[in-house]
């Protein structure tokens, strides 16, 4: 029987597998000895039992960490503007991590007459507008402009450093209607203004530095089986001048576990029932073509009988009439 998911192995042996309730596998970490680097040590509440990742000085509570997909989870810290007391413009920067945004999360805005723009190198690279109408609903409006705006993310954004400004050239600085607010989600845009929300869901990509992969495949503490699984470059669209390419290996189809760690990789439950139905097919094939061969030896022995009896019944009859 293949291991279930809930009993795969998917940390170093003598290494805790879970804090709380948010599995941790490797290359992910709690305990030295346990992760790859320092990069990718969880630090685990044992109190509330919360999992947080800190990179370059920003601490992310982890939702969930897939080594399916190599993807993590996070609560990505709100940006807000205009908001009194509660103003806040945190600078996500990745560099140097093996974690960059992933495609999948877009980018939202809202507030009145607000322009909010993405930037990297000391220039824009996307943004959106969202301008003011108090009177539509916003269950109605979504995200689509009015009161709030999204957009994708360009691919393998490393830094995460928004402006928001009104688009008349002023700040809005005036009270509750000019406060705006910026995030990153994986699931888009809130109808709701999100001002008393501190953080929101969204996805990183991650993988192994091509240097650090190199020098384990060298040591022998991970080689890439071919056939169960596979590692490869993630795209660089976006240039990181700080590290070598990062590196990401996956289970080949019909196949589970951690691709990570070595050899891994197993048949997994649907792949080991799709096969066990071929050869149960294959084995009834073969009961029907071992007894359609019983039949025919069968069908050939009964015709030489019958030829037989026949040359015996002529044999007699030239007797009797011989006789």
């Amino acid at each position: 029987m293949p291991p279930s998911p809930e009993s795969q192995v998917m940390t170093l042996s003598g290494c805790e597998s879970y804090c709380g309730v948010i599995r941790i596998p490797y290359p992910f970490g709690m305990k030295e000895g346990c992760f790859l680097d320092e990069r990718f040590k969880i630090h685990c509440n044992s109190r509330s039992g919360v999992p947080t990742l800190t990179v370059n000085g920003t601490d992310l509570v982890v939702r969930s960490i897939s080594v399916d997909d190599s993807t993590i989870y996070v609560k990505f810290p709100m940006l807000l503007a205009n908001c009194g007391a509660k103003d806040r413009n945190t600078v996500v920067d990745l560099e140097g991590s093996p974690f960059v945004f992933s495609s999948e999360n877009y980018f939202v805005a809202r507030g009145c007459n607000n322009l909010a723009l993405m930037n990297q190198n000391n220039s824009a690279i996307g943004g959106c507008v969202s301008i003011c109408d108090e009177k539509r609903d916003p269950w109605i409006a979504g995200c689509s402009g009015i009161n709030c705006c999204q957009t994708r993310i360009p691919s393998n954004l490393k830094v995460f450093n928004v402006t928001m400004t009104g688009v008349d050239g002023r700040n809005g600085r005036g009270g509750e209607k000019n406060c705006r607010n910026a995030y990153l989600s994986y699931y888009g845009g809130y109808p709701s203004d999100m001002k008393d929300v501190d953080s929101v869901g969204a996805v990183l990509d991650w993988g192994i530095d091509r240097r650090l992969f190199e020098s384990l495949v060298k040591s022998g503490s991970h080689y890439n089986f071919s056939y169960t699984s596979t590692c490869k470059d993630m795209n660089t669209s976006i240039d990181s001048t700080i590290q070598s390419p990062i590196v990401q290996c996956f289970c080949k189809t019909g196949f589970e576990g951690n691709p990570y760690l070595y050899g891994n990789c197993q048949e997994g439950i649907t792949f080991v029932s799709y096969r066990r139905k071929i050869k149960a097919k294959m084995a009834g094939l073969g009961m029907l073509l071992h007894f359609h061969s019983i039949y025919i030896i069968i069908e050939k022995n009964r015709d030489y009988e019958t030829a037989a009896l026949k040359r015996s019944r002529k044999q007699l009859t030239g007797i009797v009439m011989f006789d």
